[in-house]
């Protein structure tokens, strides 16, 4: 805070400095702050060997007359362009510096600025998408080695972030931040946990047409620990979406065949030589089979508008309600019903548990507080909980509104979870009537650990993987089900609330 209160002062006290300047030499602030001439490069940052690059400098901004563009290549004298763009064909591998050097008549005095541009020259181009738990350290050997291969290995990493607000996030993030990178790539490794990474460029292409036709030259490569035929399986969906030349799954030490290969072909006879394992992913793979009905379902939907993570809530869905019918049925947990912890559980998948008991609370105190402001009314039940609905939604609005403020967006079926969520404070406060505040605190403790025992159990990502490759394992919920309900043994919960009987009936 005292950090943030000096650099308002020091801002301030800039400001007042440069307004003096000004007003003493009446000429206009901006134009004291800001130099004449500013040299804006605009152009791509790595180019295949043989390509002609275009660099364009009409974003440059200029304050004066006689305005002149000179373009030099690191190494020469003579200027290679004169005009506002700069058309080049690199022929070697390396980095090439472009220098930009604009002059103009500013005041009836000459003035002259520059700016560079770096261009990286490759020859073959692979881009690794990593998720934060890579070390660095690694990455760095594995960019050392490309580069005595000839190879140019561009990595997009995340940083770490403390805020779990959906799984792959990050990674959405910087592919988006950085899809520039993916033009030209011969291929895509995705060094990520389990199908993330693949979730993630997945949303990145499906915002951006261009780049998407171009991913159809081009191979994604996934890079798993284990689980190779989970992770192969749960590719087909993004693939038939993304359609790429094929997709990849292998071990981490695929990396390096794969920069000493000349191309996809010799990476993969270098795998069978090397006898590492890999499954390949492509058009020969999605035959339709009685069996896999419900894996073409789902990817149909994915391929057809409706997006993955969609898809990912539903499948969890009677994952979760067997979750809590077995804590109701075996361990005797008493939460608000079976439908209202279901929602909860998927409202902390969709934002993440630290946001969503944030909400959670929120709908809690608004719903309390406006029951209790209602009491002098005298209102009917009916009309009542509807005023206290109305007034949780236009809660829910303004967080959604300072959500937004701070860059924390959510997507529609997002928002419909916190709608139906809203509904909890009913139940809250039915309980509060009856069984007052003890009574009513015990029941939401419950209900929101045992949602977030749900969560920790299907966010797991080996078992998202497994459910998305396999999503035909969920009727197996029915069966599970069908045992709870002939369950006519005592519940956990009870052996310890009358071990005092059962001590007394040993005893006799």
């Amino acid at each position: 805070m005292m950090r943030a209160y000096r650099f308002l002062i020091a801002t301030a006290g800039v400001c007042l400095f440069y307004a003096q300047i000004a007003v003493a030499q009446s000429v206009p602030i901006d134009d004291v702050v800001r130099p004449p001439i500013v040299p804006v490069i605009s152009g791509p940052a790595d180019v295949a060997a043989g390509r002609t690059v275009v660099l364009d400098a009409s974003n440059t901004v200029v304050r004066g007359e006689d305005v002149e563009y000179r373009w030099y290549r690191e190494g020469i004298t003579q200027p290679i362009s004169r005009t506002v763009e700069a058309v080049y064909t690199p022929e070697q591998i390396g980095t090439t510096l472009i220098r930009l050097v604009v002059t103009a008549t500013v005041d009836g005095e000459p003035v002259e600025a520059s700016a560079e541009h770096r261009i990286i020259v490759y020859e073959r181009k692979i881009v690794l998408v990593a998720d934060a738990s890579i070390p660095r350290e690694k990455l760095v050997i594995h960019q050392q080695e490309a580069e005595r291969q000839g190879v140019f290995l561009r990595v997009l990493q995340p940083k770490e972030t403390a805020l779990p607000l959906e799984g792959g996030g990050m990674l959405f993030t910087v592919i988006s931040e950085g899809s520039s990178a993916l033009v030209g790539a011969e291929s895509i490794v995705l060094w990520t946990d389990g199908i993330a990474g693949l979730q993630a460029l997945q949303r990145v292409m499906e915002s951006d047409s261009d780049k998407q036709a171009a991913l159809r030259h081009q191979t994604i490569i996934m890079i798993a620990e284990s689980g190779l035929h989970t992770l192969a399986r749960t590719a087909r969906g993004p693939f038939t979406l993304l359609m790429p030349d094929r997709i990849i799954v292998t071990r981490t030490e695929a990396l390096t065949p794969l920069i000493g290969a000349t191309n996809i072909d010799g990476f993969l006879d270098k795998l069978d030589q090397w006898d590492l394992a890999y499954l390949v992913v492509d058009e020969s793979t999605l035959a339709v089979r009685p069996w896999n009905l419900l894996s073409v379902l789902t990817t149909y939907m994915i391929t057809h508008g409706v997006s993955s993570r969609t898809v990912m809530l539903l499948l969890m869905l009677p994952l979760i309600a067997t979750i809590l019918a077995f804590l109701k049925q075996v361990v005797g947990v008493t939460t608000f019903g079976l439908y209202m912890p279901s929602v909860i559980a998927l409202s902390f998948l969709a934002l993440g548990w630290t946001i969503g008991v944030s909400f959670l609370l929120f709908i809690l105190v608004t719903g309390y507080a406006t029951r209790t402001l209602m009491r002098r009314w005298r209102l009917l039940y009916i009309p009542k909980v509807a005023i206290i609905l109305t007034v949780v939604s236009l809660t829910l609005l303004l967080l959604l509104g300072l959500g937004a403020y701070f860059g924390l967006t959510l997507s529609g079926d997002t928002i419909f979870i916190l709608l139906i969520m809203s509904t909890l404070s009913e139940s809250f406060l039915n309980v509060k009537a009856e069984q007052g505040w003890y009574g009513a605190i015990v029941g939401i403790a419950e209900t929101v650990l045992a949602a977030l025992l749900c969560v920790f159990i299907v966010q797991w990502s080996v078992l998202q993987s497994f459910v998305l490759a396999y999503p035909e394992l969920i009727l197996l919920t029915l069966l599970v089900n069908a045992f709870l309900g002939r369950w006519t043994g005592l519940r956990l919960v009870e052996y310890f609330r009358f071990r005092e009987v059962f001590r007394q009936m040993q005893e006799e």
